[in-house]
């Protein structure tokens, strides 16, 4: 069990490349509290999920963004692994609040968020 929760660890990655943003935005979304979560399936799916984020200059400086962006990132990682389902391209657009929630409450939103997506595995 611990070996499989781990290799799930393994395959998640990241976004990087624009057109890989837009496929994933245009697909379902999840407007939760502190951001949006969107997904997409992936044109060629390997079995890994990949989670982009997106912080705005209109949230705040540098400073915010980049705070807000590891906040989502060690979010992801706590939550991703063992509750999306694998193939799936995620996008966190991030929204002012996140800055300021607490983790637990950041925890709840994104498992909310794939509760709505009906990602989470049956």
């Amino acid at each position: 069990m611990a070996s499989e929760r781990r290799k799930r660890a393994l395959s998640l990655g990241t976004i990087k490349k624009r057109p890989d943003f837009l496929a994933a935005q245009s697909g379902e979304r999840a407007p939760t509290p502190s951001f949006v979560l969107t997904r997409a399936i992936r044109p060629n799916p390997d079995g890994a999920t990949r989670v982009g984020f997106t912080v705005t200059r209109k949230i705040g400086g540098a400073v915010v963004r980049n705070r807000i962006k590891r906040r989502l990132r060690a979010a992801a990682r706590a939550v991703f692994p063992a509750s999306a389902a694998p193939g799936f391209d995620y996008v966190l657009i991030a929204r002012p609040s996140a800055a300021t929630r607490n983790y637990a409450a950041l925890l709840d939103d994104m498992k909310r968020g794939l509760l709505r997506l009906n990602a989470l595995p049956k």
